[in-house]
């Protein structure tokens, strides 16, 4: 029970990761409302952040949250071109319409608190 229990931040941290990989990787592939582009970002900068006030990454590992940080920056950049220079689906599935729509604002208020949230544990930390 001590080896699940000492194991349990690694744990948590590999399912942040893999949200983490999962909202860049959407970022690569789909067609997005600018406002869902602005939203996924903040959000994985907020993991990022996460992932290292909680010091998951080992020090032998200083290159992850970096290399984390620039995918989601190439993910922005593909995922604004699109939205900046092709045009939607015409005839979108529900899945794509969801995506072309705005987030609530409630979403957008959550996201934003989060950040916001952990900017001032690292300032205070720090």
């Amino acid at each position: 029970m001590n080896t699940v229990l000492a194991s349990l931040p690694l744990i948590a941290g590999v399912a942040v990761l893999a949200l983490l990989v999962i909202s860049i990787v959407q970022l690569w592939i789909r067609y997005e409302h600018p406002v869902r582009i602005f939203l996924r970002t903040l959000s994985a900068a907020s993991i990022i952040g996460i992932l290292g006030l909680a010091g998951i990454p080992p020090a032998s590992m200083w290159w992850g949250p970096w290399l984390l940080s620039l995918v989601t920056i190439a993910g922005v950049i593909v995922a604004c071109r699109r939205a900046l220079v092709s045009s939607p689906p015409a005839e979108p599935t529900a899945r794509q319409a969801k995506n072309l729509r705005p987030p609530s604002r409630l979403n957008l208020a959550g996201e934003v608190i989060v950040y916001l949230a952990v900017v001032a544990v690292a300032l205070y930390a720090g």
